[in-house]
């Protein structure tokens, strides 16, 4: 078994609401991708890292990646929807890599911890992702009126890493057929193949609207204190 990561940068983050691209936005004097690849770098297991950017971001990562001291470090240009953009990253991995975990590089707040969680799991199943069970009573609503209450011991909301037997990834993507889908997760769900879900961490929240900024600055002030 040898692991591989795709960490994903190449959206536009049109929700984030600042005048800087949400890829580099700087946390802790850092770019948020960077946040990601270090805590990536740091696990033994990981054979492979591919960062998947806008190609105007290369020569900061390179800079970045060079001081971090990891060897292990690929950059791609990203495509024009994230499945693209996963799709990129998948194919530069080495041929040796016989799984890989996929990352939003929005969600600088992974802990290695959970990395390795994910990759014991993967040892058993082709297929794991982790997610937060969902603690609020969840509606169905159509048109501005409740359809239905679901059941919320049965939900969880998803998270990444993302992680998969690299062969039955390819195969299932191969069959999407122009197919829109939410996550990664849904692409081996559409072939029909289970996944399994492990409890996630509450701090691996992805920066997505402004207000997150403010999360973040306080989780890495209280880290400090």
């Amino acid at each position: 078994m040898k692991v591989g990561a795709v960490i994903v940068c190449a959206g536009q983050g049109k929700r984030f609401g600042r005048s800087i691209d949400k890829t580099i936005f700087p946390l802790e004097g850092k770019p948020l991708f960077y946040h990601s690849v270090s805590v990536f770098s740091a696990v033994k297991e990981i054979t492979q890292i591919v960062l998947v950017l806008r190609k105007e971001h290369f020569a900061l990562a390179q800079r970045l990646i060079s001081a971090l001291g990891s060897r292990r470090v690929s950059l791609v240009e990203g495509g024009k929807e994230r499945n693209d953009s996963v799709c990129q990253g998948l194919s530069v991995l080495d041929a040796d890599i016989t799984h890989v975990l996929i990352h939003d590089g929005a969600r600088p707040f992974v802990s290695s911890g959970l990395v390795k969680r994910l990759i014991r799991e993967l040892k058993k199943f082709p297929a794991v992702i982790c997610g937060l069970p969902c603690r609020d009573t969840v509606k169905k609503v159509r048109g501005g009126f409740i359809e239905k209450t679901l059941n919320r011991e049965k939900i969880f909301l998803a998270q990444t890493p993302q992680c998969f037997k690299l062969e039955a990834l390819k195969k299932a993507f191969c069959s999407l057929r122009g197919k829109k889908v939410s996550d990664d997760a849904q692409v081996l769900e559409l072939a029909g193949k289970r996944v399994k879900m492990i409890e996630g961490e509450s701090r691996n929240f992805k920066l997505t609207y402004p207000q997150d900024v403010s999360l973040a600055e306080a989780i890495l002030k209280i880290e400090e204190d």
